[in-house]
C-alpha cells in the first residue's frame, strides 16, 4: 500500500522535528490497515451447527483516509493528553476546593520534582485548543529544503 503525499509530508516534518518515533507509528498503523471486525460461520462436528464467530481482519488504509487516520494518531497521542491534564487539575482544585492545585511529576532517576508543567489558571484549555488548530495546519506546511555546504 501507498502512503499518501499527504501523510508522506507529515511524516517528514515530524522526523525533522525530532518526533521520529510518532512518525514511525503512523507509518506503522497506516501499513498494517485498519481493524474490521468480520462475522465468520463456523460448522460444529457434533451436532452439524453452524456457529457464528466475530474475527479480526486488517484490511488496507486507501489513500484518501490516510490523512484523517494520521491526524486522528497525532491528536490522540498529543492534543488529548493535554486535554486530560487540563481536567484533572481542575478536578483536584475542586475537591480541595481551596485554591489551585497543580499537578507535579517526580523525575524517577534524579528523585527530584520537576516545576508545574502549566502556569496557566485551572481548567485552559488554550494550549490544547491551539494545538489542535496546529495539527490541522499540518498538512499545508511545507519543509523547506535542506542547504547543503552551509
Amino acid at each position: 500500500m501507498a502512503i499518501s503525499d499527504d501523510v508522506r509530508q507529515i511524516i517528514l516534518i515530524l522526523e525533522e522535528e525530532g518526533f521520529g518515533a510518532l512518525a514511525g507509528e503512523i507509518l506503522t498503523e497506516i501499513s498494517l490497515g485498519r481493524e474490521v471486525e468480520k462475522e465468520d460461520f463456523l460448522e460444529d462436528r457434533s451436532d452439524k451447527a453452524r456457529a457464528v464467530e466475530t474475527i479480526v481482519l486488517r484490511v488496507p488504509i486507501e489513500e484518501p483516509d490516510q490523512l484523517q487516520v494520521a491526524m486522528d494518531i497525532l491528536r490522540s497521542r498529543l492534543v488529548l493528553p493535554v486535554r486530560a491534564f487540563v481536567e484533572a487539575e481542575r478536578i483536584a482544585s475542586e475537591l480541595v476546593g481551596d485554591g489551585q492545585v497543580r499537578i507535579g511529576f517526580i523525575d524517577p532517576e534524579q528523585r527530584t520534582a520537576t516545576p508545574p508543567i502549566s502556569t496557566r489558571d485551572v481548567g485552559d484549555t488554550s494550549i490544547a485548543d491551539e494545538f489542535d488548530a496546529l495539527l490541522t495546519r499540518l498538512p499545508n506546511m511545507i519543509i523547506p529544503p535542506e542547504i547543503n555546504g552551509v
